[in-house]
């Protein structure tokens, strides 16, 4: 078992010396030069499992020298996200926090890509999910909040919020020696590290004692076994979490280099890493959810739902309290620790009152405290200085409420349903056992061609599946796909050709890097030499006070989603548009053609050149522009609405965006309220 986590890393370093990769400068898309990178970048893709295991340590930092990277010796990196390791040079003492994305790569608007270095001084700080584009130069003693893109020159004591950059007060610098760790916090860390090597090789050999029963057909056998390692894996780490790790105690203060930050934040987030693939078993919404947390301390109310567990996990529970109708969608962050300006890490309470939405991607940090019915939208930090009301709606990084309120709408049937524990395990011992049995009767070459009909064909075949049951079981199957197989796949045609087949509608040249990318394919219309980069997601569907809405989405020609952005249901990208790190295309917007797009919500940050070459874009398009009087449109509708909506009962602004019972349509706004329209058109 150790031996292949050691083999899978030391590959990467072999191919990166043999591929050179500090020659590659940049090129055009699909040339020798891309494929160089992108070899590389799917092999650190699929390494990020073991490496999730070293960060924090030396050995992390010694693995990215290997790797071609500058790194000081006493860095502290968090993250994986890296699409070009050699491209870094990080200064000593500098902290990333985990889900920061280092972005070196970069799509021109001439089928070009550029890869550029990122330079990161001495004792900066670089706070969760920030992004950090290829050619930034930060000088040394700088902070970047949470949710912040850097780019370009930024000069020491700096403090980078959103947008909005301000100078720190020069009295204010992290000492040296609460960023130094001293040679026993080392040898706790790699003490740690061999502690779970030896229980992953404790639960494999019991697993094993199980497979050796003879006279059981092979595919069964295994099923049952990855069945029987998860459910034992998921009780050790709730076991490891609750009696080896502990609680906190709201307040507390942990510099980086104190064994109380290494025992309360760095080996809960490794534990919780270390298990992750157990994690798997229980699906989204799961009914022991709740009773999870409550075992480990959160104080949960009832009617909880939660979309995902690991984040709560990593987060210390005995500092949670979620009251009743408390809904998280997918990529939620609560932040395990918030910075302060001295480069300490505080822990502190987190409380989401009853019926608080927490929308998809939005982050959470210690201290917030959410009133009752509020809603927080995509892409939105809160904060200990959020200031909550009952029915407020945030939006923004940092957060600000809208001039409107979430209204509180009748009961209705709920469409998000919890999912008892026997079915969990049922559908994924099922499951396992036609992935095993595809691939021990089809073989390794064959097997994946298989596996990829066959998840193919129950994808198109599941809307007319009425048993939840067989439902969990084609998903159990497509994650499985996604997870050894669309692994390879990401900034290749071969992942256009997968969305082609689950019946998106794609154009050619497109580069799309992560089959997540995407969801609802077949509502997606996608047009040629359109460019995602990482973390950009286009969706078609919204989850309104827990009711599903579907909506077809349409990129235009040419267009370039950076790294963050989101693309939200109902959307139109006329063609060669850019949105920047963190834009969020509120639901059913019309980006008008050779525009950029920044912001949250989106708005027109700057003219582009139209390009040489013409850009076709389809007949509606067309009849779009011509009716279309105002160029920065969805500027100005952000502001009407504003300025109209301020009753509780008049507007309902969901996770994805702006929402309505009541919609009109026609063709030069798309899909609005009835009753918006008719306002801000007398207002006209």
């Amino acid at each position: 078992f150790p031996i292949l986590p050691i083999c899978h890393v030391l590959f990467y370093v072999i191919c990166s010396r043999l591929l050179s990769p500090r020659n590659i400068k940049g090129g055009n898309i699909f040339s020798w030069s891309y494929y160089r990178w992108w070899f590389l970048d799917r092999l650190w893709e699929n390494n990020t499992f073991w490496l999730q295991h070293m960060l924090g340590t030396p050995l992390y930092n010694y693995y990215l020298r290997l790797c071609g990277a500058r790194v000081s010796h006493n860095a502290h990196i968090y993250t994986t996200t890296i699409d070009a390791p050699w491209l870094l040079d990080i200064g000593d003492g500098t902290w990333i926090a985990d889900k920061t994305t280092l972005n070196c790569l970069y799509y021109n608007d001439n089928d070009t890509f550029t890869l550029k270095s990122i330079r990161i001084g001495c004792y900066c700080s670089i706070c969760a999910r920030s992004i950090l584009l290829g050619g930034v130069n930060m000088q040394d003693n700088i902070i970047v909040q949470p949710m912040s893109s850097v780019t370009g020159f930024i000069a020491s004591q700096t403090i980078i919020d959103g947008d909005e950059h301000k100078s720190a007060s020069s009295d204010i610098s992290i000492t040296h020696i609460k960023r130094l760790l001293s040679t026993w916090h080392k040898i706790y860390q790699f003490i740690m590290l061999i502690w779970l090597i030896c229980i992953h090789c404790t639960l494999l050999a019991i697993v094993y004692k199980v497979y050796s029963v003879e006279q059981v057909p092979l595919p069964i056998s295994i099923a049952f076994c990855w069945t029987l390692w998860s459910i034992i894996a998921c009780f050790v780490t709730l076991f490891l979490l609750k009696f080896v790790v502990g609680s906190c105690a709201a307040g507390e203060t942990y510099p980086i280099a104190s064994w109380s930050y290494l025992h309360k934040v760095w080996l809960r987030q490794l534990i919780v890493s270390s298990f992750h693939h157990a994690w798997l078993l229980p699906t989204g919404y799961d009914y022991l959810y709740p009773f999870i947390l409550r075992w480990l301390g959160a104080q949960v109310e009832d009617n909880v739902k939660l979309a995902e567990i690991d984040i709560f996990l990593s987060y210390p529970t005995n500092l949670l309290k979620l009251e009743t109708g408390v809904t998280s969608f997918g990529y939620v962050l609560l932040v395990p620790t918030a910075m302060t300006l001295e480069g300490d890490h505080r822990v502190d309470w987190i409380t989401l009152s009853s019926h608080t939405n927490l929308g998809n991607f939005c982050s959470i940090l210690p201290g917030s405290h959410l009133a009752s019915h509020n809603m927080v939208g995509n892409l939105t930090r809160i904060t200990r200085e959020t200031n909550s009301n009952d029915g407020d709606v945030f939006i923004g990084v940092p957060a600000r409420a809208m001039p409107f309120q979430m209204p509180i709408r009748e009961a209705m049937k709920d469409q998000i349903e919890s999912i008892p524990f026997w079915q969990t395990c049922f559908s994924h011992y099922i499951s396992k056992c036609l992935l095993i049995g595809i691939y021990w009767s089809c073989g390794l070459v064959s097997g994946p061609i298989i596996h990829t009909i066959i998840v193919c064909s129950f994808d198109r075949w599941k809307p007319y599946a009425d048993n939840e049951i067989i439902e969990q079981i084609i998903r159990r199957l497509q994650v499985d796909h996604e997870i050894f197989i669309c692994s390879f796949l990401g900034n290749t045609q071969w992942l256009i050709r997968l969305f082609r087949a689950y019946g998106a509608n794609i154009g050619n040249n497109v580069i799309i890097p992560d089959v997540c990318s995407i969801f609802d394919y077949n509502l997606v219309t996608i047009g040629d030499n359109v460019r995602l980069n990482i973390n950009a997601i286009i969706v078609c569907h919204t989850f309104e006070q827990r009711i599903l809405k579907l909506v077809p989405v349409t990129v235009g020609n040419s267009c370039v989603l950076m790294s963050g952005s989101i693309v939200m249901p109902g959307c139109k990208l006329m063609g060669n548009n850019r949105l920047h790190p963190f834009t969020l295309v509120m639901k059913n917007d019309l980006l008008q053609s050779n525009t950029q797009w920044k912001g949250l919500p989106a708005q027109s940050y700057v003219a582009k050149p139209i390009l040489s070459r013409s850009i076709p874009v389809c007949d509606d398009a067309v009849k779009c522009q011509q009716k279309s009087m105002n160029f920065d449109r969805l500027s100005v509708w952000y502001k009407q609405i504003s300025s109209i909506y301020t009753n509780v009962n008049e507007l309902q602004f969901m996770n994805w965006g702006y929402a309505d019972l009541d919609e009109h349509i026609d063709d030069n706004t798309g899909y609005y309220s009835k009753k918006l329209y008719q306002q801000v058109s007398e207002d006209e």
